[in-house]
């Protein structure tokens, strides 16, 4: 499966992912945490794209971990009536594609961060 454009790929995610089971699920948890605010930053530019579109809608994208070192900003909330088929589209073309897109430095950069100061505190 190729990779979509703005998807951050790292190597060394299965060493990392055995080393935080060795420390212990605390850390783990503590990665979800900062990978979730990662993708919050991109909920919230995505959320403020959209709120002039579609207020409620807006305030239904959420920031989701899944699986190990896995993000994602999702929709949270159900589709109501059905009137509108390509509403999914919408919400991808003006929100959460342009989102992720302006936000993506932040992410790398807040997510390095993380990294780093796991590794810190944990003595890698």
């Amino acid at each position: 499966m190729p990779l979509q454009q703005g998807t951050v790929v790292f190597k060394g995610g299965r060493e990392l992912q055995r080393s935080l089971k060795r420390i212990g699920s605390e850390v783990a948890r503590q990665m979800d945490a900062e990978l979730r605010a990662g993708g919050e930053i991109v909920a919230e530019l995505a959320r403020n794209r959209f709120t002039m579109i579609d207020a409620r809608s807006a305030a239904g994208f959420k920031s989701r971990t899944k699986g190990f070192g896995r993000v994602v900003v999702e929709q949270s909330r159900r589709r109501k009536t059905g009137l509108r088929p390509d509403f999914g589209k919408l919400q991808m073309r003006r929100a959460l594609i342009p989102a992720r897109s302006e936000g993506f430095d932040t992410v790398v950069r807040h997510l390095e961060g993380m990294l780093d100061r796991l590794g810190r505190e944990e003595g890698f």
